[in-house]
């Protein structure tokens, strides 16, 4: 009888669910059906007048942005947008496709969602609010996609244009806190050590990660395999935050070889060198006094080796 009381519950639920009507004015579900075509161009040159429309863009998808071109994908251009592909987790690289979403931009997401005009599992992800992690412009809420393909497109190495690090050696504090921290990150991995190795990065379970893993550009790094460490400076770096990658060359010369954006400075395995960010940032009430925060994380947001 139990069981027959709650198939009569649920039974009940879904016909109220099944005539239950959308609330006044709420906006349709953005699909490609009823998507509006437009350009990455177009609605990064101009986001309010795309603002909560439904659209269906082609484009390079690399690093949770839509890309009109490799150009934009190392910041020669503008032409770029943010997007996540829902249910689809971490994709590396880059891929061709059709994009689907409708474009807001993270006051326009958080707003949604305070007022409940958005409702949906997973709304925040890793911190973030409908796929916004930071004020970075617009993007695609609940992208969709079809037809993603590969793109072929490869990192580009030193000399060539675009980027975000530099291969000069960078001044000011950012040179000397990231070179000590980088020895001393090197010599808890190499002994194993997790206990410094988790005061130096601040995670135990990263730190254990890092030990244990063997699918990370850091397993060279624990073998001893390193002919160099090179500090490269972000351009972006200022008085009030500086920041570097410390990076640990595992090939025989890595001249030509260097990351010149931080994207791709991912330690993939694949990756002729290994690297952790060095973020310095003075504290806003210790006038002279300064604290450092380390990344040693591995994703897949760079491009692939050439």
């Amino acid at each position: 009888m139990k069981h027959a009381a709650l198939i009569i519950v649920l039974a009940l639920g879904l016909a109220s669910a099944t005539h239950a009507q959308p609330p006044a004015g709420a906006p349709r579900v953005c699909a490609p059906t009823n998507s509006e075509k437009a350009t990455v161009a177009a609605i990064a040159a101009d986001p309010a007048a795309w603002m909560g429309k439904c659209v269906s863009v082609e484009a390079i998808y690399s690093g949770e942005r839509l890309n009109v071109d490799a150009d934009a994908i190392y910041g020669l251009n503008s032409n770029s947008i943010g997007g996540y592909v829902d249910g689809k987790g971490d994709v590396g690289g880059a891929w061709t496709g059709t994009f689907t979403g409708r474009v807001a931009d993270c006051a326009v997401a958080e707003e949604d969602l305070l007022t409940g005009l958005l409702r949906s599992p997973g709304i925040s992800l890793h911190g973030r609010t409908l796929g916004c992690l930071e004020p970075k412009g617009p993007f695609l809420v609940f992208m969709t996609h079809a037809g993603m393909k590969p793109a072929g497109i490869k990192r580009r190495l030193p000399g060539a244009k675009g980027g975000d690090l530099t291969l000069a050696e960078p001044e000011g504090l950012i040179a000397e806190f990231a070179a000590d921290l980088a020895i001393q990150f090197e010599a808890a991995m190499r002994r194993g050590d997790a206990a410094d190795l988790t005061d130096i990065i601040g995670n135990a379970y990263q730190a254990e990660q890092l030990l244990t893993r063997e699918s990370t550009a850091f397993a060279g790094l624990k073998r001893g395999a390193v002919k160099e460490l090179r500090i490269l400076g972000y351009r972006s770096s200022s008085r009030d935050h500086e920041a570097a990658e410390a990076c640990w060359c595992l090939k025989s010369d890595c001249t030509k070889l260097w990351p010149i954006h931080g994207r791709d400075a991912d330690n993939q395995p694949t990756r002729p060198y290994a690297c952790i960010r060095v973020d310095v940032i003075p504290f806003p009430d210790r006038k002279g006094s300064w604290h450092w925060r380390i990344d040693a994380s591995d994703d897949v947001y760079g491009l692939e080796e050439p």
